[in-house]
């Protein structure tokens, strides 16, 4: 008798996660909700979002868009605890930030204003930083977020699509948001993307993008879909962020995952489907994303000051 494959464990565990979810792949043309003065606008196929940028940076679920200034100006931030070191591990210490483009998804309107000050200041750098006012799921369309406000605090830091109250047990503010569908919003914008045959300084390595992933649970619509289309593993070479599980989320739970209704997580069966969905990633041979779960929150504010252009090129 022959052995058995070695494709039979990978094929049980795919069974076990798509047994868990089942998740809407609705083909909808994708916006982009820019955070400049322009409406959201549809994609187009004579050019993408992506084009000249030699690296990509990531950042879903940016906040106050910290991880853009981790990448840009690392030696400001001595106190991060991972992200500045990851970011240094996967794009080098020598690099001129003009062979790079940050993609900021934030869906909170509180921090519009701050991330056009960033895109402002960087862009006189000639760095490009690009906010877009918008979240992410597995679909496009508008999605309503909340605002669990903390006790003594304007609480914007607590903004998501899941915690409908607040620790407090008070109801939480709404507010409509555009979301897109990540899955789609990587390939269109950046897989395909036009790479400058000459980056602005030598790297050792080719074009990477990086993606930082935190989206206060929506992770559960949005990770499957980034599997299952291939828009992770063909396109991210390196993931890091936190799937929300812990008891600090309880207001998350129970979490309805799917339009049917049949698909509701509790945070042990949270933390099981999240461990089958990165075990499987790491099994296929053919994804080349590699991935830590960590969570920088070193600086939930910023006290520095943004660069001036006469800082020059870095």
């Amino acid at each position: 008798m022959a052995p058995p494959s070695r494709s039979i464990p990978l094929l049980i565990l795919s069974l076990t996660v798509i047994s868990h979810l089942y998740f809407s792949n609705q083909a909808i043309q994708p916006f982009v909700g820019q955070i400049n003065e322009s409406s959201p606008q549809k994609v187009q196929n004579t050019s993408r979002l992506g084009d000249g940028c030699y690296h990509v940076l990531l950042d879903v679920g940016s906040n106050i868009g910290m991880h853009g200034r981790f990448l840009f100006e690392p030696d400001k931030f001595p106190l991060s605890k991972s992200s500045v070191p990851k970011l240094n591990e996967e794009f080098g210490m020598e690099r001129d930030n003009r062979d790079f483009c940050v993609f900021a998804f934030e869906p909170n309107p509180y921090f519009k204003e701050r991330h056009l000050d960033l895109q402002k200041a960087y862009a006189a750098l000639g760095w490009r930083y690009h906010p877009v006012a918008a979240g992410v799921s597995n679909e496009d369309g508008h999605l309503t977020f909340y605002h669990s406000h903390m006790k003594g605090k304007p609480g914007e830091n607590d903004f998501s699509a899941l915690a409908t109250k607040t620790l407090y047990g008070t109801d939480a503010t709404p507010v409509e948001v555009p979301i897109v569908r990540l899955s789609n919003w990587i390939k269109d914008e950046i897989r395909d993307r036009t790479i400058p045959s000459k980056p602005h300084v030598f790297y050792p390595f080719g074009p990477k993008v990086v993606m930082k992933l935190d989206i206060e649970g929506l992770e559960y619509k949005v990770f499957p879909d980034l599997l299952t289309t291939g828009a992770l593993c063909e396109t991210i070479d390196f993931l890091f962020g936190e799937f929300h599980f812990s008891g600090n989320y309880r207001t998350f739970y129970p979490m309805n995952v799917t339009k049917d209704g049949k698909n509701v997580l509790d945070i042990k069966r949270a933390k099981d489907v999240a461990g089958h969905m990165l075990e499987l990633m790491r099994l296929s041979e053919n994804c080349k994303t590699r991935l830590t779960l960590e969570d920088d929150e070193s600086y939930p504010v910023d006290t520095v000051d943004l660069p001036a252009a006469a800082e020059g090129h870095a």
